[in-house]
């Protein structure tokens, strides 16, 4: 007889905590990041605005200051998404975050076996396709796309509730045929 143990997939609890883990870790690794872009965007917009500030009788010390704390701020708008898009594409190659890491648990097919990278990565996008679809239409300045990716965005964000079922299976799961198991179980 053939030994058919079956594994038992991680609930809502276990994922909502390595997102909230996942989430302080982006927000960290952004907020060390930004002040080292900022820096340098920050030394830019300081001579920037020292020299106008010159022209104009202002103090160029605070006007120094000034660009800084710009420099700092355009770098945290350009470093968070750029984390966050890298930090979640290494769960779409990997199937797993350092916040599931810590929780012990990663994706796999819904049999519990090793996902494939394809498999990973069809998740992936399905998860961010409502964000995919917001920053296309962004750059390409299609608003209606941008107001697409918030429907879409909104139906994945429902879709993770999905896990409280007896499946234990969010809808971008479904889709790619994935569960989320403690790493130890899968094949």
């Amino acid at each position: 007889m053939e030994n058919t143990t079956e594994v038992t997939r991680v609930g809502f609890g276990s994922r909502l905590g390595a997102l909230l883990l996942d989430v302080v870790i982006v927000f960290g690794i952004s907020f060390v990041l930004s002040p080292i872009l900022g820096g340098f965007l920050g030394a830019a917009a300081a001579t920037a605005t020292a020299e106008a500030a010159g022209s104009t009788g202002a103090d160029p010390a605070v006007a120094a200051a000034a660009g800084g704390i710009i420099g700092t701020f355009l770098a945290l708008i350009v470093v968070l998404p750029l984390v966050y898009v890298v930090y979640y594409l290494i769960e779409g190659l990997t199937g797993i975050t350092l916040g599931k890491l810590i929780l012990g648990i990663k994706v796999a097919n819904q049999d519990g076996t090793a996902a494939p990278i394809g498999t990973l990565i069809t998740r992936w996008a399905v998860k961010a396709s409502g964000n995919i679809l917001s920053l296309l239409g962004a750059i390409l300045g299609v608003a209606i796309l941008g107001t697409v990716g918030s429907i879409v965005g909104l139906v994945i964000f429902i879709g993770c509730f999905f896990v409280l079922g007896a499946k234990k299976q969010a809808l971008h799961d479904l889709v790619a045929k994935t569960a989320v198991f403690k790493k130890s179980d899968i094949k």
